[in-house]
């Protein structure tokens, strides 16, 4: 079934948005729990994937029942999929959510050789072990998301170290040679033309420490660029943290890190997840980022896109969503305040697609504490680069 939805915003010069994965408060768009028994009180980190040669979008996030935080627990993987590039969707679905464990950090990668789409996740513990060895397990499609394999684990490619782990969120890539890569935590999950998923692992960043939630896009020149954000102890644990990207390119088996530099001035962070991908521009390659331009730990309400023409050394043009504001956007009980964990992707017809999340305040000119622990939902953006990168 698809049904079309009211967009929340539309402006002439390219940019729209809607309501894609709502909350316990977002009326008739939020999503019902399976068991009948109201709505998902938050759905968080997104992951979309436009599958090439197709006008197919795969949708999907974490379903969270209860609440918020992250311990809140007993997660479920939500899907909408929509099969005219974005423009309408269908009613959401469980893609997973067997048994009382979280499922979590959706991440797709589609193989455009054999046509099969994978979505990684992580089965996390309840409660305040979800940080505890996270298990790493894998479905797969074969018709362009339609329908699923039963989730299956892979405990080869969990993470050596043990301890809380990452996969993503949001997307993996092919690169032109037909491997796929997943970013992870300390790692790169990567399977080679007609072998198996394996793990490769990452040298030590910054003070010694993994990456943890990242990005990965391919570079003109065919090496690989790195994009995460900072980990919990280098903001919490007196580190210093210049509020900016970690960033290192080069191959698996031949990283070229930036020592002080890698954390890459330009792209201002707050400490948060961002989105990154590849897409042509005016009939070239271009680097396009997402995540909060903020300086001030906690706060994810920022949203700015920037382009990088140059594989990601410089950042020639931004703009910050806030350009283009939600309908619903305020400081008012019951308004949307975009920010937070983001997805990109590009479509066959040039038209990039962004989820982002979505907090809905609960009282008048809310504190950003107050912000990061109200009900959260996920906001389409569909746009035009000109909205960006004009012609």
């Amino acid at each position: 079934m698809l049904f079309p939805q009211r967009a929340l915003a539309l402006d002439p010069d390219g940019m729209e948005s809607k309501m894609l994965f709502g909350d316990a408060q977002a009326g008739a768009a939020a999503i019902p729990k399976e068991s009948g028994n109201g709505n998902y009180h938050t759905c968080r980190i997104p992951s979309i994937f436009a599958i090439p040669g197709t006008s197919v979008v795969v949708a999907i996030v974490e379903g969270r029942p209860n609440g918020n935080l992250d311990a809140s627990g007993n997660f479920n993987l939500l899907m909408r999929r929509s099969t005219d590039s974005g423009l309408t969707w269908s009613v959401a679905t469980t893609l997973t959510g067997a048994g009382l464990q979280s499922w979590t950090n959706p991440t797709l990668v589609h193989d455009r050789t054999t046509g099969r789409l994978t979505c990684f996740m992580l089965r996390r513990q309840l409660g305040e072990l979800y940080q505890d060895d996270p298990e790493v397990y894998i479905a797969t499609s074969t018709n362009n998301g339609a329908t699923w394999t039963t989730p299956v684990a892979r405990p080869d490619l969990n993470r050596a170290a043990g301890g809380n782990d990452f996969i993503g969120p949001g997307n993996g890539i092919q690169r032109a040679d037909g491997t796929l890569v997943v970013p992870a935590r300390g790692r790169l999950i990567i399977k080679a033309p007609g072998g198996d998923w394996a793990g490769h692992g990452l040298p030590q960043g910054l003070s010694d420490l993994p990456y943890g939630e990242g990005t990965v896009a391919e570079r003109s020149d065919g090496r690989l660029i790195l994009n995460y954000r900072a980990l919990d102890s280098e903001l919490k644990n007196g580190a210093p943290y210049p509020h900016t990207r970690r960033v290192a390119i080069g191959n698996p088996g031949d990283w070229q890190l930036f020592g002080q530099e890698h954390w890459r001035a330009q792209i201002i962070d707050p400490g948060a997840h961002a989105a990154q991908i590849s897409h042509s521009i005016n009939g070239a390659r271009h680097l396009v980022h997402l995540n909060s331009a903020s300086r001030e730990i906690g706060n994810r309400y920022v949203m700015t896109l920037r382009v990088s023409a140059d594989d990601g050394e410089t950042w020639s043009a931004q703009r910050p969503l806030s350009a283009d504001p939600l309908a619903s956007e305020g400081n008012r009980v019951g308004d949307l305040r975009e920010g937070g964990y983001s997805a990109l992707t590009s479509t066959g017809s040039g038209i990039i697609l962004a989820l982002v999340e979505a907090r809905r305040v609960q009282t008048a000119n809310p504190t950003i504490a107050g912000l990061n622990n109200s009900p959260c939902a996920v906001v389409l953006r569909r746009f035009d680069p000109k909205w960006l990168v004009p012609a």
